[in-house]
């Protein structure tokens, strides 16, 4: 079990400050990303905070951020309302309904390498949202999500579903779009890190073409879509996942360094990945399945037992490791997990697919990494139960686990202003985790949640 114990004297985020423009920014050194580290129990003096930034984000998506090997941080948010790097604010047009696009670059100590804002300019039946970023192996920004219509350069990224990659500078190099109806949502994005290719993965309803030909979801069932294009944009292969007996969504996908695929998430029903078949009478239970370079069906596993979904995946030598949410019990090895309510779990399969370990703990599990050394990072949130110290309030943790057996190396703690929600996880070159996530906070009966998202640094 890993946890903390809150100390006093907590030390307040102060660094990287980006604050919306309705009226003169705060200065940074006169408020932080409004989290509160807590003293470590495990690893006293390692995962300490080096650096946050927090972001006005109004009331629209999740603050997404990729970590680039030289630790600069890429990130993309919508905004609706005025919003500054602390210099000149960036475009915004109150007479655009939908929200507009924050596309950026800092270093790792918060500097602004160049910021970009996009406004919607298409016909307005379509809302943008980024659903996923990944670098490139050169620096570059790739995305993908749904367009609204943006012009960026001289270049046009067309409404509706896309996939669009950005140079180290931030200028639009490709960009591809999906043609097709019915529902689509981008989840998750990976890139290769010789090759530079990228594997996109999220869920979809009615036919899509990703390239190769159109996919089509049974009219009664929803299916998820892992599909991979060359560092150009070239469609390599897609897959669809699902069936006319079961659902399938994914959460997260990652690639490694031989080219294969790993994604997870979740199904219902009796599904077939091209192994075993899996079924079960529960609303959702979680999954992991490896696919080849070539996108040919490798090994899969469920979790049995378990009620709920894989949110995150990670790549370690010989480690491909599996986190989530989930009630009821589960059932790994020789073990039996039990969940008092919504708990974590983080499951340990070799690279060949043998299971190696399982933790569960009383969070949730929205992220994973790894480092230089094949140890996993996790963060998610923790309600202030027992398991994270004696008075402790509900809030935000990062925690550090050996690869072997999954023993804890260090664990931090964060409060916020609001409900705290990480969303990425990365690790730099140097070992610096980033956490990027939102603060969400209750504005009252009739008003939407207040958002401000954050990007937390921590030292290895």
């Amino acid at each position: 079990m890993v946890g903390w114990v809150r100390g006093m004297g907590g030390v307040f985020a102060a660094g990287w400050l980006l604050a919306g423009c309705e009226k003169p920014p705060p200065s940074a050194a006169g408020g932080g990303a409004g989290l509160e580290e807590a003293r470590a129990v495990a690893g006293e003096g390692m995962g300490a905070m080096a650096g946050s930034r927090a972001l006005a984000l109004g009331v629209g998506q999740a603050l997404r951020a990729a970590v680039a090997p030289d630790g600069d941080v890429l990130l993309v948010a919508d905004y609706e309302r005025p919003v500054s790097l602390g210099g000149k604010p960036l475009p915004f047009e109150r007479g655009v309904s939908g929200p507009h696009l924050l596309v950026a670059r800092v270093s790792p100590e918060g500097t602004p390498r160049w910021t970009q804002g996009w406004i919607p300019t298409g016909e307005g039946a379509v809302r943008a949202q980024v659903g996923a970023i990944a670098v490139a192996p050169d620096g570059g920004l790739m995305l993908a999500g749904t367009s609204a219509g943006f012009q960026v350069d001289q270049a046009w990224l067309a409404e509706g579903p896309f996939l669009a990659r950005l140079s180290p500078e931030g200028h639009l190099q490709w960009a591809r779009n999906f043609p097709g109806e019915g529902p689509f949502t981008v989840a998750a994005l990976a890139v290769e890190p010789s090759s530079g290719e990228v594997v996109m993965a999220g869920d979809f309803g009615g036919r899509r073409d990703f390239g190769g030909g159109a996919h089509a979801v049974p009219v009664d069932r929803f299916g998820a879509f892992v599909a991979r294009f060359t560092s150009a944009g070239v469609p390599r292969w897609s897959r669809r996942l699902g069936g006319p007996r079961g659902d399938v969504s994914v959460r997260a996908v990652a690639v490694g360094g031989q080219g294969e695929v790993v994604v997870a998430g979740g199904y219902s029903g009796a599904v077939n990945f091209g192994g075993a078949t899996f079924a079960t009478l529960l609303p959702r239970s979680p999954y992991v399945l490896k696919l080849s370079a070539a996108g040919d069906h490798h090994w899969s596993h469920d979790v049995p037992g378990a009620e709920g979904t894989a949110q995150a995946v990670a790549l370690g030598p010989d480690r491909v490791f599996v986190a989530g949410t989930y009630t009821g019990r589960f059932f790994f090895q020789n073990g039996t997990f039990q969940s008092d309510w919504q708990d974590g779990f983080l499951v340990a399969y070799a690279e060949e697919g043998q299971s190696r370990w399982a933790r569960s703990f009383a969070a949730s599990a929205t992220a994973l990494a790894t480092d230089g050394a094949g140890q996993v990072l996790v963060t998610g949130e923790h309600d202030g139960g027992s398991d994270w110290g004696p008075g402790g309030g509900a809030g935000l943790y990062v925690s550090k686990l050996l690869p072997e057996d999954g023993a804890s190396v260090w664990s931090r703690g964060f409060t916020g202003t609001g409900a705290p929600r990480a969303s990425t996880l990365g690790v730099d070159a140097t070992g610096h985790a980033v956490v990027a996530g939102s603060l969400v906070q209750a504005q009252g009966t009739g008003h939407l949640p207040s958002r401000e998202g954050f990007v937390l640094r921590l030292r290895p």
